[in-house]
């Protein structure tokens, strides 16, 4: 099973079309968004991944929310107030934008998968049995890599894909 990563894609509608191609190549089951999509049309743009369900967190600069979801939930995805944790092809999986408190979070070992945003920088790494993915930003705002992950979760595969 395949999981499309991304984060921090603030309206970057180029950048969001490139995302949902890749996913869509990549045939992902599922698209974890770690918050900061910003408004409903860029959100509308990963109902076109077609055989994926889309997971999001709210993040900090998300204007609109009760708009972006309702905009989500018609095409049958979902957004929380983050963190959320949810469990996906047998791996736990939490997920938020903001950091606060992920060092606890990763060393509890509670988790397969830890996802988050907000730094716009790009983090992929293992902790004892916890991989921690940051995709960093899918805008080129901070940084001149901007780019999503594809995780495969049989695996914990994880394979990178710059926007560029």
């Amino acid at each position: 099973m395949k999981i499309g990563i991304i984060s921090d894609s603030h309206d970057h509608h180029q950048n969001i079309l490139k995302a949902v191609k890749i996913f869509s190549e990549q045939k992902v089951d599922y698209i974890f968004h770690a918050g900061d999509i910003i408004s409903p049309f860029a959100a509308k743009a990963f109902s076109e991944v077609k055989g994926s369900k889309f997971i999001a967190v709210f993040g900090n600069n998300d204007g609109e929310k009760l708009i972006l979801a309702s905009t989500i939930k018609n095409f049958g995805g979902e957004i929380y107030d983050g963190p959320h944790t949810t469990e996906t092809g047998g791996r736990k999986i939490f997920i938020t934008h903001k950091p606060d408190m992920l060092d606890e979070v990763i060393v509890s070992g509670r988790y397969d998968l830890v996802i988050y945003g907000h730094t716009h920088r790009q983090d992929i790494r293992k902790v004892g049995k916890t991989l921690v993915i940051n995709p960093g930003e899918s805008t080129d705002w901070l940084t001149d890599n901007p780019c999503i992950v594809v995780l495969e979760l049989d695996d914990m595969n994880a394979e990178e894909f710059p926007l560029r």
